[in-house]
């Protein structure tokens, strides 16, 4: 019985592969690709596309701090360009990737449950719809030149990962005896299968996001799991602690990983310096309520269990409790419960595009740049034989 949660979504997936290949702008190898994996902080709306209308990104308020309407996407855009979900076949675009990342995913193999749709994909599954994807776009490939030069294009994408969040944030300290070093070795576990499993099939350049300070964020101080207690800065020092427990766990396995597999380079993106950075110096962000939602439903950091952004309106102990946004939310960090607004996700997108977060030394603009221009020599060779 426990395997069947899984099953769902990814013979799900395995139906719409086909239609994807077809009707989906191809990928171009002319640049490299981005390929994304994770959760809400970049997931596109894949969730959205395969159970409609049962995520509330999809309904307003969301969309209006950058599309303007309800897209799907929880945490509209931080710079990593807007890639089009796998499982969008009707006029998806892969041109430059895509984006396998499912809100409220985890790395471990959990899934979606109730009538809800977030975890529906966890990192493996989405690693399978990967693979998957892959085949069928070398398949498709005509002639072996074509097949080789698509094969290298994978070889030459940036693998970006934004895991690991929800397996705290959801089950984190969800009972007495919950174990925090157990859980994150799971993760962590977890997460070296997932990009063995893809440096097995290709990938080369992996850019991982670590998680940010939990015990900051709206969703997790609104909670009353944990042992309650605060730092300096008014953040649960509880989740904090996990989140850093997590951080230097991942910080050790990208070492093991550049080691064991020298011929790929493994990065690690410090989300969680800019966040904390932010928290604790708001004003050099533009920020003013940094402990606090911009929509939300009350409260001292206008965030409540009950009834969350998007949420419809409900008595709770004789309290009717609505949600409502702020005039601006550049003066926030985050959103709803933990995904940020659009201007403070101007800051992450910064750590990766100049590189002044990523660890090692990687000048993602550079890498682009260098790429296109062999393929483009490569390409102007090829015809020169022709």
């Amino acid at each position: 019985m426990a395997l069947r949660p899984l099953l769902l979504p990814f013979l799900m997936s395995m139906a719409f592969v086909s239609a994807a290949c077809c009707f989906a702008n191809s990928i171009s190898t002319s640049f490299p690709s981005v390929f994304a994996f994770g959760a809400s902080m970049i997931d596109s709306g894949q969730n959205s596309v395969a159970m409609p209308l049962r995520s509330g990104a999809e309904f307003y308020p969301y969309g209006l701090d950058y599309f303007g309407k309800p897209v799907g996407r929880w945490t509209e855009d931080i710079g990593y360009g807007l890639l089009d979900p796998y499982l969008k076949s009707i006029n998806g675009n892969f041109t430059y990737g895509v984006n396998f990342a499912s809100s409220g995913s985890t790395a471990t193999n959990t899934s979606a449950s109730g009538d809800k749709s977030g975890g529906l994909f966890c990192l493996l599954v989405q690693v399978d719809q990967f693979k998957e994807f892959q085949t069928s776009t070398l398949s498709i490939q005509q002639g072996h030149q074509a097949k080789l030069k698509m094969a290298e294009h994978f070889s030459e994408s940036i693998y970006f990962f934004e895991a690991g969040s929800n397996d705290y944030s959801i089950y984190g300290f969800t009972t007495d005896d919950y174990d925090t070093s157990a859980s994150v070795n799971t993760t962590i576990a977890y997460m070296k299968i997932a990009f063995e499993a893809l440096y097995t099939v290709g990938a080369r350049i992996f850019i991982v996001m670590n998680v940010v300070p939990l015990g900051c964020a709206p969703g997790i101080l609104a909670d009353n799991r944990g042992n309650g207690t605060y730092d300096a800065y008014g953040c649960r020092a509880d989740f904090n602690d996990l989140a850093d427990l997590h951080n230097n766990r991942l910080a050790e396995l990208l070492e093991d990983l550049r080691a064991d597999y020298p011929e790929a380079q493994w990065i690690l993106f410090d989300a969680h310096s800019i966040y904390m950075d932010a928290v604790r110096n708001p004003s050099n962000y533009g920020v003013k309520y940094p402990l606090q939602a911009c929509c939300g439903a009350g409260g001292p950091y206008n965030c409540r269990t009950e009834v969350s952004c998007a949420d419809n309106p409900k008595y709770v102990n004789g309290t009717y409790l609505q949600w409502t946004t702020c005039d601006d939310p550049s003066l926030y960090i985050v959103w709803d419960t933990i995904h940020p607004v659009e201007s403070f996700g101007y800051y992450l997108a910064q750590g990766v595009l100049t590189g002044s977060h990523l660890t090692p030394s990687f000048d993602i603009l550079e890498a682009v740049q260098s790429i296109k221009t062999a393929v483009s020599s490569s390409d102007k060779a090829y015809q020169g034989e022709q």
